[in-house]
């Protein structure tokens, strides 16, 4: 009948949460430093920074990047919130039990 039991460890689980958090935590940075100095290409490319169109195409890309590299950052802490959660409702699950069967 084991198999039909369900059980976490908690503390890996909670470690993995955290790890999540931490690097959303130090790509949010990155992204950041990134976004404020990427679009600032001056002569930095030769005849491309003279050309408008090739430059917008650049700007518009570079924006989209930000965009994709939030959304990850921010998938990464939908992940961790979500692994606390489950660690959370594993723990009251495993003391509502306990307590029926005389535990503490």
């Amino acid at each position: 009948m084991a198999h039909e039991h369900f059980s976490i460890h908690p503390e890996p689980v909670t470690a993995l949460a955290q790890d999540f958090t931490s690097s959303s935590d130090r790509l949010d940075g990155r992204i950041s430093a990134f976004a404020s100095r990427a679009e600032k290409v001056d002569d930095a490319f030769g005849v491309m920074s003279e050309s408008t169109e090739v430059l917008a195409q650049y700007v518009d890309m570079t924006r989209h990047t930000v965009t994709s590299l939030r959304q990850l950052s921010a998938g990464l802490k939908h992940y961790a919130a979500g692994l606390h959660h489950t660690v959370s409702s594993y723990r009251s699950a495993d003391a509502a039990q306990a307590q029926q069967f005389g535990g503490k």
